[in-house]
């Protein structure tokens, strides 16, 4: 650099000797970087096996390990990219990749340390029996795509910080004692494709926003078993890819949006349990042509059994119990071949079971409980030789039992209790599968003969 300098200073050296003194600065300073560098990466190297294994095993200190599987092979004998549960990278041999330890039993606490492994893409301690709270530092993980930490026993609420993990695709923490409400910053989750929060104790409304920063790419979304209020946020029927959507035993109120009966990919519909209430949207807005499963059983529901549904010709279950549905059995039921679970008992339906349902001959649940249907037990019901539980109780249902349910060869639990049915009962006609009978409080008459022993 000196003799660089002279020659600028003294403008009489001709421009080869210019040249010649560039040349040499050029050789220099790159004799310098490249003197320079590999002491530099090794630094960033000795710091970064340092902070990885720092993190592991202030992890490992918090745990009891009452099986002793870490404390025999989390040791300095071994390097901890050997340890049981820990993977590191194929290009940064010595970063921490993943820690997986599902079903291990760890009992302890999680540390605010593992948020420095910085290359985490996926945390797997889920049915750890994990205690304590989800520690805010797990936001710091820019390449995290997993978090499952389900099935343990992790208290206080959802850390916002997790709302900074913008390449999560997958957080899972099912079965926990969580509480609070959900932090309105998840809506960052931009990749989230599986977003699983229930069986907790979150209370609260669910964030308005959520959805819609919410990543498209949203497959599986479960909020269930918790005690969320408010309304369910129109903005959910919004996610083109969804195809699960749980929002179970709640307290939600209000009717259900529209847009949840517009989502061309959902497979499953899980309503159940909460305080819903008034119409389902009728045909011209209700599009959901692959659903496979649709539980809405126990909320306050009113109209006629949604016809829209007539159009799910792949729908398998369909539970609509115990809301305040009226009219009748609609005949189009017997046009859904696919089905396997019918319940709409606990409504206000009247009329008779239609004659069309034995063409179901899939069905392995036909429910009618508590309504008002009247006529006879149709004898083509025989016909349903999968049905193994058929409860009609506590209807205005009259005649004799039909002869036809010996067919049902796979019966186990059969209740016609509570109706009005006369005559005698069939001598052995009930199959070998039958558990449970209920036929009490009718006016029917003679001995019942059964070819075994029943539990009732």
């Amino acid at each position: 650099l000196f003799t660089y300098e002279l020659a600028v200073h003294y403008s009489s050296l001709n421009t080869l000797a210019m040249a010649l003194l560039h040349f040499t600065l050029l050789i220099t300073m790159a004799s310098l970087l490249l003197a320079t560098k590999p002491a530099a990466s090794a630094s960033n190297t000795t710091t970064a096996i340092s902070g990885d294994l720092s993190a592991l095993l202030a992890f490992k200190a918090q745990l009891s390990d009452p099986d002793g599987v870490l404390r025999g092979n989390w040791t300095a004998d071994t390097p901890y990219c050997g340890w049981i549960g820990v993977s590191c990278g194929r290009r940064h041999r010595t970063r921490v990749t993943a820690l997986e330890l599902p079903g291990l039993p760890l009992a302890g606490a999680l540390v605010a340390e593992l948020g420095n492994l910085s290359f985490l893409y996926s945390l797997n301690l889920s049915n750890t029996a994990l205690t304590g709270p989800i520690p805010n530092g797990l936001g710091k993980l820019p390449r995290l795509q997993s978090l499952d930490l389900s099935s343990n026993y992790l208290s206080g609420t959802i850390p916002s910080g997790l709302g900074n993990l913008t390449a999560l695709q997958v957080l899972d923490l099912d079965s926990n004692n969580l509480t609070g409400e959900i932090p309105h910053e998840l809506h960052n989750l931009e990749s989230i494709m599986y977003l699983i929060l229930s069986r907790n104790d979150l209370s609260g409304p669910v964030p308005q926003g959520l959805f819609n920063g919410i990543s498209s790419q949203l497959i599986f979304l479960s909020l269930a078993y918790n005690s969320l209020t408010g309304n369910i946020p129109a903005a959910i029927g919004s996610s083109p890819n969804l195809q699960v959507l749980e929002l179970s035993r709640n307290q939600f109120s209000g009717q259900i949006p529209p847009s949840l009966f517009n989502m061309s990919s959902l497979l499953g519909l899980h309503l159940s349990h909460n305080n819903l209430s008034g119409p389902v949207p009728n045909n011209q807005s209700f599009n959901l042509p692959m659903l496979q499963r649709a539980n809405l059983f126990n909320n306050k529901l009113i109209g006629v059994v949604p016809p829209g549904f007539g159009a799910c010709k792949y729908l398998q279950v369909f539970n609509l119990a115990y809301n305040q549905f009226t009219g009748g059995i609609p005949l189009w039921l017997s046009a859904m071949p696919e089905l396997t679970v019918v319940s709409l008992g606990g409504n206000d339906l009247e009329g008779e079971i239609p004659v069309g349902l034995s063409n179901l001959t899939g069905l392995t649940t036909l429910d009618f409980t508590t309504s008002k249907l009247h006529g006879k037990i149709p004898p083509e019901l025989g016909r349903l030789t999968q049905l193994q539980w058929l409860n009609l109780e506590m209807n205005n249902l009259t005649g004799t039992i039909p002869t036809s349910i010996k067919n049902m060869s796979m019966i186990s639990i059969l209740d016609i209790s509570f109706n009005s049915l006369t005559g005698t009962v069939p001598r052995m006609i009930f199959a070998d599968s039958l558990t449970e009978l209920y036929i009490d409080e009718n006016k029917l008459s003679g001995e019942v003969s059964f070819m075994d022993d029943l539990s009732h």
